[in-house]
């Protein structure tokens, strides 16, 4: 058997026959075994290339029958034949001409009402929220029907929840510094836990809670004010601002509390602190652990006696919107507001002072109907 040095040594010496055209069928690629004059004609002669050695002798064989001159004859008689693509199996094309697009196949009506679902203005839930059953926009019909669909099929509706997923944050420009890591909406579930609070808070001021004014003063990518709206609060002010610049314009918005995730990075806590006491308003801060710790966070409040801590029973997961921060930073999994994550273990700090005192908070706390995902500590 030829050494891998000679079969590429007969392969350039096949190339060059081929270029210089020297019994050689135009256009026509050959195997590495074949290099003789005999070989070549074999392939031409029948418009294929030997599959196996084995034939290959036999046509061998055949060719050393014949004298030199019926050989030539042979191959020069089978060159037009090759060269026109003419053969037992393939058809080869001419140079220059190029395949024709193969048509789109067709969407069953299935997958079409799929794509059509999350192209609606009112959809909900990704993909993968929508075939997870531990999740809330779990879709059994969608999940039943998964396996069915074609690769195709599976592949564009895969494709329409990615476009869709970053169309969502495409066109957000903050007008202020930011940092990357700091790019995190709050989940759902955080603001389900502090809502009976809200309400309380509403109820104090003599308002519905669809009254009731709550100001977020830093922008991600306004998931707050759809969380918010979805549990009855309807006045939500969450606007792409600089927050710092508003308050030296002396342009904060009238508002009743104040309810945000502020960003961690530099000295963003340790100003909102202040502000939030100079703001004189009730206020729910959802942050690390940590920041209870830091040197500033008794100075910054001046008094942390009425200061009160909700803490969840399950850690808060987070969601950076897509294209907000680099790939190798995130996790894998998608949802509507972006990719996952949950860097630290974060609890809701918490004053609702003048309109509720700590002490009276507690004491409705431990007499109303507590939510389950969470519990109180002073």
């Amino acid at each position: 058997r030829a050494s891998k040095a000679e079969q590429r040594k007969r392969k350039r010496e096949a190339k060059v026959g081929q270029s210089t055209g020297e019994e050689c069928a135009p256009g026509k690629k050959y195997r590495v075994e074949a290099s003789s004059a005999e070989d070549r004609y074999a392939v031409d002669a029948t418009g294929e290339r030997p599959k196996t050695n084995g034939k290959l002798k036999k046509h061998q064989k055949k060719c050393k029958a014949m004298d030199p001159q019926e050989l030539a004859e042979a191959v020069v008689e089978a060159a037009p034949a090759a060269a026109d693509g003419i053969g037992k199996k393939a058809k080869r094309k001419k140079k220059g001409e190029s395949a024709p697009a193969p048509a789109a196949a067709a969407l069953s009506p299935e997958a079409e009402a799929v794509l059509a679902s999350f192209s609606a203005p009112d959809a909900k839930g990704t993909l993968s929220d929508r075939l997870n059953p531990t999740h809330p926009h779990f879709d059994a019909a969608l999940k039943a029907k998964w396996k069915s669909f074609s690769k195709k099929e599976r592949e564009a509706i895969v494709e329409r929840d990615r476009r869709r997923l970053q169309s969502a944050t495409a066109q957000i420009r903050h007008p202020f510094p930011t940092a990357e890591d700091d790019h995190c909406e709050t989940s759902a579930e955080a603001y389900r836990d502090v809502a009976p609070l809200l309400e309380h808070l509403a109820e104090r001021l003599g308002k519905p809670k669809a009254r009731l004014r709550i100001y977020d003063p830093y922008y991600c990518a306004g998931a707050v004010v759809r969380h918010l709206q979805e549990l009855g609060f309807n006045r939500v002010y969450n606007k792409c601002q600089d927050f710092y610049a508003v308050i030296e314009a002396g342009s904060v918005p009238s508002h009743d509390v104040v309810v945000t995730n502020p960003p961690y990075s530099g000295d963003h806590v340790e100003r909102l602190l202040r502000w939030c006491r100079s703001n004189a308003k009730p206020f729910l801060l959802l942050m690390p652990s940590y920041f209870s710790t830091k040197p500033f966070y008794q100075a910054a409040l001046g008094d942390a006696s009425s200061m009160l801590y909700l803490f969840p029973r399950k850690r808060y997961m987070y969601w950076t919107p897509k294209g907000l921060r680099a790939k190798d930073k995130m996790q894998s999994h998608s949802g509507v507001l972006g990719h996952r994550t949950s860097p630290f273990v974060s609890f809701w700090y918490l004053d609702l002072s003048p309109a509720v005192s700590a002490k009276r908070l507690l004491k409705w706390w431990a007499s109303a109907a507590r939510p389950e995902a969470a519990r109180s500590s002073a």
